[in-house]
């Protein structure tokens, strides 16, 4: 992250001394993000935000653009008791934690906006890190069944707290709609990439003959739509 920033500080630094009328736009917005494809089996969506930095070119429309998003998403617990009951036929104790995952994306790109007068639309490109933060996961291990109660399989030992890191990009459009003096609102879409591992290869055992391995899931895909505000300086 600090070497991504560096480099942020220095393109625009090289650019502002070139162009030293280049002005620089900050904006933040909220909404919800929602998971896609196969991520979307595994967790649920929740509030999305993201922060913005605009610094324009000298190409008409054409801004250079860092932002550093939030969403919040939630486990769905349904994903793993199904699959046990589906393949062994048996239940899991505690059958509804509260697990939660953070998505927070760091990315350069840029945005390019369509004038219109009194409403503007823009396509984005960014690439980066995103990192995801795991309150609790399955860990990559075995889950032995409960030899007193073979009927039920107790997880309580197979949890982790994890952090991961990986390459992410995205790809959005949106408006800008000015309502004063250097001040717009911004709607905006976007889709979110991250090479990140999102579920663990772990094996279920009870015994020889009741068993199954659950495969490792990577790549998540994440949609979100949000509002916002941009203010020019």
């Amino acid at each position: 992250m600090k070497k991504l920033l560096m480099l942020f500080l220095l393109l625009t630094l090289s650019v502002g001394i070139a162009f030293a009328q280049s002005p620089i736009k900050i904006g933040a917005n909220v909404g919800g993000a929602f998971p896609a494809g196969t991520f979307a089996d595994v967790y649920k969506g929740g509030v999305s935000a993201e922060l913005v930095i605009l610094y324009t070119l000298p190409v008409e429309g054409l801004d250079l653009s860092l932002t550093a998003g939030y969403s919040g998403l939630q486990y769905k617990y349904e994903y793993f008791t199904d699959e046990v009951n589906t393949k062994l036929n048996v239940g899991v104790r505690n059958p509804d934690p509260e697990w939660t995952a953070s998505s927070i994306p760091i990315m350069l790109g840029l945005r390019y906006t369509i004038p219109a007068g009194g409403f503007n639309p823009y396509l984005t490109g960014e690439l980066g890190v995103q990192m995801m933060s795991f309150s609790d996961r399955i860990a990559p291990t075995r889950i032995i069944g409960n030899s007193s109660d073979p009927t039920t399989l107790d997880i309580d030992n197979a949890i982790e707290s994890k952090s991961e890191t990986g390459f992410g990009f995205s790809v959005g459009a949106g408006a800008e709609i000015p309502v004063a003096k250097k001040i717009s609102i911004d709607l905006g879409f976007k889709y979110g990439y991250g090479g990140i591992v999102y579920s663990n290869a772990y094996e279920v055992f009870r015994n020889n003959n009741s068993q199954y391995t659950a495969e490792e899931l990577k790549n998540t895909g994440l949609l979100s739509a949000r509002l916002g505000v941009i203010i020019g300086f």
